[in-house]
């Protein structure tokens, strides 16, 4: 006999976390360990023959660390759903107050009448990855602003050598950390047989380097694999919004963007190397230009060419082949 799903409404915050299940007045819990293990103990004493089913909106590291330690308990089940699907159902229902414990309520009849896809924790060495090379990337957008400002400063007379050799400090401090993160990266996917086999298969095609493959790997993490075609072009924020109604509205049509952003981003410049030295992406380029589509938007047609061939080979763990992947 399979057990029955017990779902539980949880709005994040930083340091309270506020609890909803069915027949019962919203709970508050500190966002400690020992809070996290009260609220477990509560949801689990009103039904415990049931699984329980905990829903919450996606805010960065505060719900990413309460599902990490709501998944290690057992019978437990874990959704992270994107905050605008919470608020669009809040106004659904045509809620006019906005409080934790109503946000909770919200989040709970939201799982109970979408029954939202269950989260499972990253590998290891994904989110390992994941996090160096966000450093790393922070790094070079503190570095590149440390450059700019030391080639302002080249100009300003009688600048104080204090600042000078501030900046300067600065630069060779970010520098050195830049060097021992990407060292770290790269120790990684040489150590990681499984990471150092799917960056292998990935600068198999033409455009893709090793840089772009390991950004690839930490910004898609296991979407690549576990997603659909069209649900990975969607959180690459790669798919189409269309912008039409009867006869009187009849909007373009454009990039939804409603995606990782840094994800989509990173299929740029392979995509660019790629319509010159990818025999497919090159293809299917010219073929978009030949029927008189713009540059730009045959461009964006091939960056969800080349995310398909990413997932392709990653998922039949496969080297490129052109005859191949032009179905892909």
């Amino acid at each position: 006999m399979s057990k029955g799903i017990l779902y539980a409404g949880v709005d994040v915050g930083q340091e309270e976390l506020w609890v909803a299940i069915g027949g019962h007045k919203p709970h508050a819990f500190p966002h400690t360990g020992s809070g996290v293990k009260r609220l477990w103990n509560w949801v689990h004493s009103t039904n415990s023959e049931a699984i329980l089913h905990f829903c919450m909106e996606a805010t960065g590291v505060y719900s990413l660390q309460l599902a990490t330690r709501l998944f290690a308990y057992p019978d437990t089940q874990i959704s992270i759903v994107n905050p605008a699907q919470i608020s669009s159902f809040a106004k659904a229902q045509l809620r006019r107050s906005k409080t934790d414990r109503i946000d909770a309520l919200v989040i709970l009849a939201f799982a109970q009448s979408q029954h939202p896809e269950s989260w499972r924790p990253e590998p290891e060495a994904l989110q390992k990855l994941s996090n160096l090379v966000n450093q790393a990337e922070a790094l070079r957008d503190s570095l590149r602003r440390w450059d700019n400002r030391a080639h302002t400063q080249a100009y300003v007379p009688d600048l104080p050598k204090l600042v000078r050799k501030s900046t300067s400090i600065l630069q060779k401090a970010i520098r050195r950390e830049l060097i021992k993160i990407d060292k770290s990266i790269q120790e990684l996917c040489e150590d990681e047989p499984v990471l150092r086999s799917q960056v292998q298969l990935l600068c198999t095609i033409p455009g893709v380097a090793k840089q772009s493959a390991v950004r690839l790997l930490a910004y898609g993490k296991t979407a690549l694999t576990d997603y659909s075609a069209r649900a990975l072009v969607a959180h690459a924020g790669l798919a189409p919004k269309h912008r039409q109604s009867g006869i009187s509205i009849l909007g373009k049509s454009h990039l939804a963007k409603e995606g990782d952003k840094r994800f989509r981003c990173v299929l740029y410049m392979p995509t660019l190397v790629g319509i010159i030295h990818n025999p497919i992406l090159k293809n299917f380029y010219q073929r978009l230009l030949a029927r008189g589509k713009p540059k730009m938007v045959a461009l964006v047609a091939c960056m969800k060419k080349l995310l398909l061939i990413v997932r392709a080979i990653l998922i039949k763990q496969s080297p490129f082949r052109p005859a191949i992947q032009d179905i892909a």
